[in-house]
């Protein structure tokens, strides 16, 4: 159709460029006006989904790079997600709220688990110091 490099140069725009001045944009707005919340929403949202696809992407690559017409479907997806007419990423984002929370929750554990284990290994070291300087 309009040919792969094309295809990704303009996914590339479409879902990192124009969506990251968006976000500026509404950062940069002072006002608390309900329009501004819900664009500042809807680009939030954009930023989770997009994440969680562009991770799913990348360890499904070596598959999805044979399907026909691949970039193009996801360049149409991505003109979804971020389109502020149909609103894309806020309505996945509604729709598997309590998943995307649920998984965060698992990472949030792992991260602590992961963080948590060289204070442990660090205390190890400690106790098996000051055991060594008894036996002295």
């Amino acid at each position: 159709m309009i040919g792969w490099w094309l295809s990704k140069f303009l996914a590339m725009i479409f879902s990192v460029l124009y969506p990251a001045f968006e976000s500026y944009k509404a950062i940069k707005t002072k006002s608390t006006e309900d329009d501004i919340q819900r664009q500042t929403q809807q680009w939030l949202s954009y930023w989770v989904i997009f994440g969680i696809f562009t991770m799913g992407e990348f360890f499904l690559d070596i598959v999805i790079c044979w399907i026909p017409l691949y970039y193009e479907a996801k360049l149409i997806f991505i003109l979804w997600l971020v389109s502020s007419y149909t609103k894309g990423a806020l309505l996945i984002y509604n729709k598997y709220e309590s998943s995307i929370d649920h998984v965060v929750k698992l990472v949030e554990d792992k991260l602590k688990s992961i963080q948590a284990q060289p204070k442990q290994n660090e205390q190890k070291e400690q106790k098996s110091e000051t055991s060594d300087e008894k036996q002295d």
